[in-house]
């Protein structure tokens, strides 16, 4: 992108990438027809929140590739999810938001997902975490085609790290309040044990809650981060917020608010600290059973978050914080680490695990294999400098924004809202989008622009317009 946009946590996200090694990398070869696949999700993580996690850089980051500009078409949990499943924008899933009638897990048409691709093509497949918002309307022990073993959190609010109900196999298994009830420790349990014995070539997709609101972290881990590093980005509580058209429904945070702010934020990163053990665990698993070097891990959010930038605390909204995510790719035939600067999305991922499996999408896909990248190698076709960001859901509720459409491109940022508002910022000149450009005449060529670029996203196969089809080019 045009400039290293950089939303601090007060955390070095990426420049520690290199600085670390693993303690035993898997041999440096092409996999197998069929390698193993991983895919980590967890639940609100915010791109720039790696810091916290050595065995995320030392396991993965240092053997694969951290893409810097990874981001979500949709920054809301279960959409964001079905996009993750299908390569699909919201607009094609028909997953507009988290509950019914035009979101959640009844909404979702489940019969064409990554898990059925994979499954029909001889792999083992497994989910094990959160799988789709209201899931539990679809009765607490179905299981959605596709998946050989099931172990999902079952109860209507899927957000409780203690007191839970899991369906494994068709069977509810009810967890209490015991540090060993601790949802990310017995997440790892079963998904460690799946990876133990499970045949090749196998699929897991494994999902934990952390570090979702209210980010309960590990017993522990509970005050080991009680003093982070200083987190003061300018958009902090923004000061002068009368160019954003919201500004009347979004108040100045008080001082006390921002007390409150400040211990959630350590309560986020310490509830990563268990998902990092987990990395770790199941690295180590794979290491044992000797298969690590035929199996790819990726590791990414659902959505990222926005903690107090903009007067704002949640996700949806187009901002960098909340459309950003961390995304890092192990891989058997990295010989150490390296970083990508591309634009990549959420719906790249099933598209590209489809091609490393041999396998093509049954259903016009929108995402695009990012295998080339992982090679290190130029796309043959160039690659996108623009994307959709879309929230469809009907609005606004409460604080969220009404549904809109917006163009992220590599230095801008334009977005319509249904109701009429309208934002556009310049990310090279202004990373922290405080200056809303849609009245400035200087800019007004470039809204044009921006306006037609939408569009063509829109009517094209390059955006939400018209899946493409995504062939199989392998490994």
């Amino acid at each position: 992108m045009g400039t290293a946009i950089v939303i601090a946590l007060g955390l070095v996200a990426w420049g520690v990438v290199h600085a670390v090694t693993g303690p035993s990398p898997a041999p440096s070869h092409s996999v197998g027809e069929k390698p193993n696949l991983i895919v980590i999700l967890t639940d609100d993580q915010r791109w720039d929140s790696l810091a916290v996690m050595p065995n995320v850089r030392r396991l993965l980051a240092a053997h694969g590739v951290a893409f810097q500009n990874s981001f979500v078409t949709t920054s809301l949990c279960c959409p964001s999810r079905a996009s993750l499943l299908t390569g699909l924008y919201s607009r094609h899933t028909g997953v507009y938001g988290n509950v019914a009638p035009n979101g959640g897990a009844t909404a979702f048409d489940d019969r064409s997902t990554l898990a059925v691709w994979l499954h029909d093509a001889g792999y083992r497949t497994a989910l094990v975490g959160k799988y789709l918002n209201d899931y539990w309307r679809l009765g607490p022990t179905y299981i959605p085609p596709g998946w050989d073993h099931w172990v999902a959190i079952a109860q209507r609010s899927e957000i409780h790290f203690y007191g839970y109900v899991l369906n494994q196999d068709g069977n509810l298994v009810r967890h209490g309040g015991r540090p060993s009830d601790y949802i990310t420790t017995v997440l790892s349990g079963s998904a460690n044990t799946f990876v133990k014995v499970a045949p090749e070539p196998f699929f897991l997709y494994l999902a934990p809650i952390a570090p979702h609101i209210p980010a309960t972290p590990a017993p522990v881990d509970v005050g080991k981060l009680s003093h982070p590093p200083p987190f003061h980005p300018p958009s902090l509580n923004e000061a002068n917020a009368d160019d954003k058209p919201w500004r009347g429904t979004h108040p100045l945070w008080t001082s006390e608010q921002l007390k409150g702010l400040a211990a959630l934020r350590e309560r986020i990163l310490e509830s990563l600290l268990s998902v990092d053990r987990l990395v770790g665990t199941l690295v180590d698993t794979l290491e044992r059973r000797a298969v690590l070097g035929r199996t790819i891990v990726v590791f990414t959010s659902d959505n990222g978050l926005l903690l107090g930038e903009h007067r704002l605390l949640g996700k949806i909204w187009p901002y960098e914080e909340s459309i950003r995510v961390p995304l890092v790719v192990r891989t058997p035939w990295a010989e150490s680490g390296t970083t990508d600067s591309h634009l990549v999305l959420n719906i790249d991922i099933a598209p590209t695990l489809a091609a490393l499996a041999g396998i093509t999408p049954p259903k016009p896909v929108d995402g695009r294999s990012l295998v080339d990248l992982l090679r290190g190698r130029s796309p043959p076709k160039g690659w996108r400098t623009g994307f959709v960001v879309e929230y469809l859901a009907e609005g606004p509720s409460g604080r969220r924004p009404p549904a809109f459409e917006a163009v992220r491109t590599d230095r801008y940022l334009y977005v319509k809202y249904e109701n009429g508002w309208r934002e556009l910022y310049d990310l090279a000149e202004d990373p922290y989008e405080l200056t809303n450009r849609t009245e400035d005449p200087s800019f007004r060529p470039i809204r044009q622009t921006l306006e037609s670029r939408l569009r063509q996203l829109l009517a094209s196969g390059t955006g939400p317009g018209t899946p493409t089809e995504v062939s199989s080019t392998g490994p």
